[in-house]
């Protein structure tokens, strides 16, 4: 056909709704002409109803002509968003603000009740209206459902969203164990975690304080998340939260509480530092939490369906993922994705983990100073990928993050320097094997960078020491799937 043009069947919200006039589309050769009534246009996209039913046209190389032609200085944009009170009322208004600043736009935040907001997006010089996004408070199920019947056009959420849903890791968070700051308890162990969970500790003294009884507190959500945790057991009665704020504070102004929230959420409370029982411990810091070191870390998605979208509504997902971003999403309270570096020497715990795990295994010990002597001249980057359980495919944050380091690399950030893909395996099973799984995991990682990366002044290489270095104790699965990684190395 001489005119390439794209129809698209959609049922979405469409930015600039128009009077039912006629209008005839035409291409530039006059072999197409499409006939009908403007429903709605976005300055690239026509929506009519035809004699054929509703029909979408990509009107790039198309001439309008008729009553029914739309006015660009008329385009508004509309977008609906959807999803968890601190992801609508604290990121998303953060993120569009410096958007518009960085489009020359003005940005207004209209706050209608605690379930509901719009944001306006004006033209600084005109004040004419550019775009509306409309906020609702709503949970991930239902979230889901609006999105998935296009009552939504974004959906936020904390859980990965399932069918064919295109989704992007904007922000990362992590479960964490709080106490008041006067409860003297610095450390749990995963286990006691899932006891103080179940029921089947109750009281303090069985974690060596006093006899008080533990005030357990939970929010209303993240019952999912809270299962990564205590996958075998019911939960015991608690007392529930709508709000996370509301259970932080709850918890701070109890010396007997205990409460799990988002690492976004701590308020005034204490973090608990989770172990094993071989005593490996890792803390919730943000760069445990960006590197996935953390074992309860959780994405923050933005979902969309595949359908065509606004220009601007585009260029705003665009920005949201964007390394641009990066500091907007650390300034609202998350935990950012900007690739940091990690000094060799800042990580003596770490070492100092792998030494204790090698006890006098002379075997171990030689592979660990193997370790050492390749990597103390190399820094870490907070770039961690891991795999779906029992298999060689990245789980959903180690796909961001492929994305985000060969962005990383291509904007020159590391040329001149060589970045080493480093595997890591748990200690099950015997220590030849686990060294040629982790060596197979470096492989996958390596290759997909490189298949995204053209033209870069950057060498890719690959190393692995198997079970050298756990994260933390190999008796939970949570703890293997932790030490199971690769990580990205710089030198």
């Amino acid at each position: 056909m001489p005119c390439r043009f794209l129809i698209l069947a959609l049922s979405m919200a469409w930015p600039w709704a128009a009077a039912a006039d006629a209008l005839q589309l035409t291409s530039a050769d006059g072999a197409l002409t499409i006939e009908g009534e403007l429903l709605s246009y976005d300055n690239e996209l026509f929506r009519l109803n035809t004699a054929a039913g509703p029909i979408t046209v990509d009107g790039g190389n198309l001439r309008c002509s008729g009553a029914g032609c739309p006015d660009p200085s008329d385009l508004v944009s509309r977008a609906s968003v959807g999803g968890p009170p601190e992801m609508v009322h604290r990121l998303m208004p953060a993120l569009l603000e410096v958007f518009a600043d960085t489009r020359g736009l003005s940005y207004q935040r209209i706050f209608e009740k605690d379930a509901l907001a719009s944001w306006q997006l004006r033209d600084a010089e005109t004040n004419r209206l550019v775009a509306v996004f409309e906020g609702r408070v709503l949970p991930a199920p239902e979230a889901a459902s609006q999105l998935a019947t296009r009552q939504l056009d974004i959906a936020l959420s904390r859980l990965p969203a399932k069918g064919q849903v295109r989704q992007d890791v904007i922000a990362l968070d992590a479960l964490v164990p709080i106490v008041a700051p006067e409860n003297p308890r610095a450390m749990v162990t995963i286990v006691q975690l899932q006891n103080l969970l179940n029921g089947r500790i109750t009281t303090w003294d069985r974690l060596g304080g006093d006899a008080r009884d533990v005030a357990l507190h939970l929010p209303d959500q993240l019952d999912t998340q809270l299962r990564r945790i205590s996958p075998k057991d019911a939960l015991r009665p608690a007392t529930r939260h709508a709000t996370f704020d509301a259970l932080a504070d709850a918890v701070a102004s109890d010396p007997a509480a205990l409460g799990l929230v988002p690492y976004s959420n701590i308020g005034n409370a204490v973090p608990l530092v989770v172990s094993g029982a071989c005593g490996l411990a890792t803390p919730a810091t943000r760069d445990t939490i960006r590197a996935e070191d953390y074992p309860v870390t959780e994405p923050m998605f933005l979902q969309r369906l595949g359908a065509r979208q606004p220009k601007i509504v585009r260029d705003f997902i665009a920005f949201a993922r964007s390394h641009e971003a990066q500091p907007v999403i650390r300034a609202a309270g998350f935990v950012d994705q900007a690739v940091g570096i990690i000094p060799f020497e800042d990580q003596g715990d770490r070492i100092a983990n792998a030494v204790l795990a090698a006890g006098d295994d002379p075997d171990a010990m030689i592979a660990v100073r193997d370790m050492i002597a390749s990597l103390m001249t190399a820094d870490r980057l907070t770039l961690t990928y891991r795999f779906q359980d029992g298999s060689s495919d990245l789980d959903i944050q180690s796909l961001s993050n492929i994305q985000r380091l060969a962005e990383t690399i291509e904007r020159g950030d590391f040329d001149g320097r060589e970045i080493v893909f480093v595997g890591f395996s748990d200690g099950n099973g015997p220590a030849d094997g686990n060294l040629r799984l982790s060596i197979r995991r470096a492989q996958v990682v390596r290759k997909a960078v490189a298949a995204l990366v053209r033209d870069a002044d950057v060498p890719l290489t690959l190393s692995a020491f198997g079970e050298a270095l756990p994260m933390a104790c190999d008796d939970t699965p949570w703890g293997r799937q932790v030490n199971r990684r690769v990580e990205v190395w710089v030198r």
